[in-house]
């Protein structure tokens, strides 16, 4: 298995990898809970923030992009996306203004790299590809004295980050979404005032 930093060739390949791995993941979906616009062709959710995400130069994926990792370096530089072509609907742009403040509250202040995305196609998961993804950073950051930062919403996440040298620095609920529709293919309370929970996980220098 060939590991390789991402091309622009890549980002429609990776956008649907990324799209088809978040599928039911409470956070994707609570800012994306229709179906039509999360599941549309080739990753076109993802595909703006990934072509972003992949001329920062630091999206790490396998040969045939069924898994990938999106770093972020230290200092946190300024991802390249372009312009929007249209203005994101109203609710959406109030879902990312409640999250992105929360988000910005438990982001440390210490110089670390950033896991910004961790995603494996469903059809290749459980085959070891994330910790090796993974692993292309970590050896980076542990030769410079740098620890690592994620987020995850997902429980089940937080004991395989674990595994891999994490641990739970903070958590965090995101409020209920701003708008009338609840969640379609993920599978939430309607009655619940809270959104989804969050994790912000920590590995220190090795």
């Amino acid at each position: 298995m060939r590991l390789r930093r991402a091309t622009d060739d890549d980002t429609v390949r990776l956008s649907t990898t990324a799209m088809r791995a978040f599928a039911a993941d409470p956070v994707m979906r609570w800012l994306w809970p229709d179906d039509e616009t999360y599941l549309a062709p080739a990753g076109e959710v993802f595909h703006r923030i990934m072509t972003g995400w992949v001329r920062l130069g630091e999206v790490w994926c396998t040969d045939d992009c069924a898994a990938l990792a999106v770093w972020i370096p230290p200092g946190r530089p300024e991802v390249p996306a372009d312009p929007p072509t249209e203005m994101p609907p109203a609710d959406l742009q109030a879902r990312f203004e409640v999250l992105g403040p929360l988000m910005a509250e438990h982001t440390p202040t210490e110089e670390h790299w950033y896991l910004q995305l961790l995603a494996t196609h469903p059809d290749w998961q459980r085959q070891g590809l994330g910790g090796a993804l993974m692993s292309t950073v970590f050896e980076r950051a542990d030769a410079d004295g740098l620890p690592c930062y994620l987020e995850t919403q997902t429980a089940v996440n937080v004991p395989y980050y674990r595994h891999h040298g994490f641990g739970v620095r903070s958590e965090w609920d995101i409020p209920a979404a701003p708008h009338e529709h609840r969640f379609s293919s993920f599978d939430a309370d309607p009655s619940t005032e809270i959104g989804p929970h969050m994790w912000g996980m920590w590995r220190p220098a090795g």
